[in-house]
């Protein structure tokens, strides 16, 4: 008979993607018995999944209601006491006080400095508090977990300074599904100009969206050789780069386009020749790896990639992307670039391509599985089965 494993997630309203979080409710629905615990009910059609069990703890999603949500989650963990529970997102970390013995691993997808930032106009009390919330609700918690799962090489690095056991900390990226490797077409003649650049993910400003409409203005003054395709846009956000782009004057060089389910996203990048990747330089994101940067690679796809950590870490410029500084003219540079140079498009093609093949779910999942099983079988050796990457 298989064991029972609870996996609790915690999806906010305007989560842009789901496809690490599929990954892993899938792969853990081949061996146990898995029952998904969320705020509300999952319709997301990747997040579906034959034989598990939905669970559903219905809470508002401020403050209250997440510790509201966290109370519900205990109070069913202790009551069914599974074999072992996943927590699906660093913001259930302190669950991990309340799950008793029950072996627990925590998927440390975002840093918690993001979820406790001071406002600018928050007193000095209020901001000791959020400070003792960081270190005492995220990181002592993720001390405590039996096991913690970082998705990147700066985020495993930050849980080992914060004081996280080396044996209990394992970095397991968040995988990318072969149906993005066919999603790659190289072709050996230099692509015809406008270059077909691709963004996918939220859309807003502190995701690059005003710096990536400038740079196809800077670009397309004298001739079209960008045309740009932003794909995740709400509604505000759709409404907000068309009315740009017409101030902009190049309407007929940029299309937006509304969130879409992850299954469509391979095919939506196989006719593009590159993918962008922006970032504010904001404390967090210099620890949280974008999805799309691994997806782009997988499918073939070069990154023009902002100059924050989490892409220099994957992206080396001139090999498999291009890095630029975070503003509107490095972009265009950058633009220009690839553009003068679409003869060498098909090699730079290649070598993302191969570079993107670590970061395939197949060769992932193994050992992501054997993490999981050795909480239970060998809660003390849990650390060493994986890759550690020091």
């Amino acid at each position: 008979m298989r064991e029972n494993c609870i996996i609790i997630t915690r999806f906010s309203r305007d989560q842009p993607g789901f496809l690490d979080f599929s990954y892993r409710i899938k792969s853990l629905a081949k061996c146990y018995l898995v029952t998904v615990v969320s705020l509300a009910p999952l319709t997301e059609p990747e997040l579906l999944v034959n034989g598990v069990e939905y669970v559903v703890l219905p809470y508002d999603e401020g403050r209250k209601g997440w510790c509201k949500y966290l109370l519900a989650c205990a109070h069913l963990v202790r009551t069914r006491r599974p074999t072992c529970v996943v927590l699906l997102h660093s913001l259930l970390a302190p669950l991990a006080w309340l799950t008793g013995r029950i072996p627990t691993a925590l998927y440390w997808n975002e840093h918690p400095s993001r979820f406790t930032a001071s406002p600018p106009s928050h007193p000095w009390y209020k901001r000791i508090a959020r400070k003792l919330a960081l270190r005492w609700l995220f990181f002592e918690a993720a001390r405590r977990a039996t096991l913690v799962m970082p998705i990147g090489e700066a985020h495993r690095d930050d849980l080992l300074a914060q004081g996280c056991a080396p044996q209990r900390v394992n970095l397991i990226y968040m995988g990318v599904d072969k149906n993005f490797v066919q999603s790659s077409r190289h072709q050996t003649a230099p692509p015809r100009l406008p270059l077909r650049l691709i963004y996918v993910g939220t859309v807003n400003k502190a995701r690059g969206r005003d710096l990536m409409l400038e740079a196809i203005k800077l670009v397309n003054r004298e001739q079209p050789i960008a045309h740009l395709t932003l794909v995740g846009a709400d509604e505000e956000e759709i409404g907000y780069c068309r009315r740009y782009a017409v101030r902009l004057g190049i309407s007929a060089e940029v299309r937006v386009c509304g969130r879409v389910g992850g299954d469509a996203i391979p095919d939506i990048l196989k006719d593009a020749d590159a993918g962008l990747c922006l970032w504010e330089d904001q404390p967090w994101w210099r620890f949280n790896p974008p999805t799309k940067l691994f997806e782009y690679l997988v499918s073939g796809l070069p990154v023009l990639a902002s100059d924050i950590r989490t892409h220099t870490q994957y992206i080396s410029h001139g090999h498999n992307g291009l890095i630029f500084k975070y503003d509107s003219f490095s972009l265009g540079k950058a633009i220009r670039q690839l553009a003068h140079g679409r003869h060498e498009l098909h090699d730079l093609k290649s070598r993302a391509q191969e570079s993107g093949r670590q970061y395939l779910w197949d060769s992932i999942e193994p050992e992501f599985l054997q993490a999981i099983r050795s909480l239970h079988v060998d809660p003390q050796g849990a650390g060493n089965l994986l890759r550690t990457q020091f």
